[in-house]
């Protein structure tokens, strides 16, 4: 049986002497893996597929449960990511979430579309690619079940004036008067900017806070699901 998709390769790993296992995530299907074979020559026809950020359009042979690419038609490689170290890494990190944590074989075209979007943004707009990694962080870990709330507190639904805490357990930031034990303090203005990107505001921002703002990612993933992601931590290196 063939069939079509609509593809962004996520991740790739070598397999026997030229061929590759591609990690895709599909609009029809979700995260699939598919084969390409002889992908590693030189002049392979469907080289381009193997790249990170490659958006195509693939045929797919599907047999015994598993998928080989036939075709491509390559809509989009988005080259400008691969001009600058930190877009390059900013798309890496969108790229090993979407790998690490959605699940196999599940539909989800609105991420789907969220992750296009991305990765639009990313490679043609001028936004600070930090804060547009920051806004599809905070809007996707509700589709793999680690939502945030970020707005106000978390337990009173007040404003949060002064003091500001994570409760990873309830994924809310929660005022002083409402923390309880096992909330994590965290810099006031670091809540001010995440507040503003989850609201929509993609022009603040310092380069410390950004820092900051991912060192908090980082954190709310390794408590909440047990996942540490390396080009994120390599990112929040640079910044």
């Amino acid at each position: 049986m063939t069939y079509k998709v609509n593809a962004i390769t996520l991740h790739t790993v070598d397999y026997k002497d030229s061929d590759k296992i591609i990690t895709f995530f599909t609009l029809e299907k979700g995260k699939i893996s598919a084969a390409a074979r002889g992908v590693r020559k030189a002049n392979a026809k469907l080289k381009g597929i193997t790249e990170p950020f490659c958006f195509a359009e693939l045929v797919l042979a599907e047999r015994s449960g598993r998928n080989t690419v036939t075709e491509a038609d390559v809509y989009d490689s988005f080259y400008p990511i691969r001009t600058d170290i930190v877009k390059y890494y900013v798309g890496m990190t969108a790229l090993e979430f979407s790998y690490v944590l959605m699940q196999e074989e599940l539909e989800a075209p609105s991420y789907y579309a969220m992750l296009l979007e991305f990765l639009q943004k990313l490679a043609y707009s001028a936004i600070n690619p930090v804060n547009l990694l920051v806004k599809f962080m905070s809007d996707a870990l509700g589709d793999v079940g680690y939502g945030l709330n970020l707005s106000r507190c978390g337990r009173c639904g007040e404003e949060i004036v002064g003091r500001v805490f994570l409760s990873v357990s309830d994924g809310v930031s929660v005022c002083e008067h409402c923390k309880a034990a096992g909330d994590k303090e965290y810099s006031f203005k670091t809540w001010e900017y995440l507040k503003g990107i989850y609201e929509g505001d993609l022009e603040s921002g310092d380069n410390e806070t950004r820092s900051n703002a991912l060192k908090f990612f980082q954190y709310y993933l390794s408590v909440s699901a047990g996942v540490s992601l390396k080009c994120l931590a390599t990112l929040g290196s640079m910044i």
